[in-house]
């Protein structure tokens, strides 16, 4: 389950914070940051903290590619503060929850839900 708590980014502005929060049985994972720059349909930066670990922030880079077929690739880049971290990050599961989620994705997309 998700639970979005947006604080003031309005589609296309920036800078503006946001938050989540990702419930697992009884577990909660929450995340945050802050819009820095933000092209509608094509770009986003943002940094990305994981509330279980403050401190450590990434500054990530989102692109939107259009592709044939109505469809599109979504290009993620992270900047981590050290290898340490990147490592840390990469070891935490993170990228097999990525996966699922993109895979969610999918199913909603192609799902009646979505017009």
């Amino acid at each position: 389950m998700l639970r979005r708590r947006d604080r003031g980014h309005r589609r296309g502005q920036a800078p503006g914070s946001w938050a989540y929060a990702h419930r697992a049985g009884e577990e909660e994972y929450g995340f945050f940051g802050t819009f820095h720059s933000v092209v509608p349909d094509t770009r986003a930066v943002q940094t990305f903290e994981f509330a279980g670990a403050p401190g450590h922030v990434n500054l990530d880079e989102v692109t939107f590619e259009d592709l044939p077929g109505g469809r599109t690739r979504i290009l993620t880049r992270s900047v981590h503060q050290s290898v340490e971290a990147r490592d840390a990050m990469v070891g935490s599961g993170m990228a097999d929850g990525m996966s699922e989620g993109y895979d969610r994705l999918d199913e909603l997309l192609a799902s009646d839900v979505v017009a």
